[in-house]
């Protein structure tokens, strides 16, 4: 079942229920052996994609918040079946993604930037407000009164 890359390679991998198995091999495919896993059930030989990962710029470094990779498994029965899907992993798991899942994630991520938006508005608050104590918090500008008194 050729990919939109009109791939012509295939590979054959040894498995331990059907013996050598030849498949055709798209050409986003690292061909890795953690994927095609050579002595494996023919069920569980995957294509996969290197990793896309997406980071952000911290003040100390620049964390993978999110990782992705083009997935098929082109003897699987379960769901997506044979398609090539998205695997998207977040939280230590992959989540197999169809093109609407991802878009559905897309507005997920927005929605979420928009609050990140919110609460850094909310964080120029507080940070004014201290400055307008110059620095110090309300119950620190009366030395001589004792918290809770």
């Amino acid at each position: 079942m050729p990919d939109q890359d009109n791939s012509s390679r295939t590979v054959t991998v040894p498995t331990c229920d059907h013996g050598l198995v030849t498949v055709w091999e798209p050409d986003w495919c690292t061909g890795s052996e953690t994927e095609h896993q050579p002595g494996g059930y023919r069920v569980d030989i995957t294509h996969a994609s290197p990793d896309y990962e997406f980071t952000v710029s911290t003040s100390r470094g620049t964390p993978v918040v999110l990782r992705a990779c083009f997935e098929q498994r082109p003897f699987s029965e379960r769901p997506p079946r044979h398609v090539p899907f998205m695997n998207v992993e977040m939280d230590g798991d992959w989540h197999p993604h169809s093109s609407d899942d991802l878009r559905r994630l897309s507005e997920s991520l927005t929605a979420h930037a928009d609050r990140l938006r919110e609460l850094a508005d909310r964080l120029d608050g507080l940070t004014n407000a201290f400055d307008a104590t110059k620095g110090t918090t309300p119950g620190a500008a009366n030395p001589k009164k004792k918290r809770g008194s």
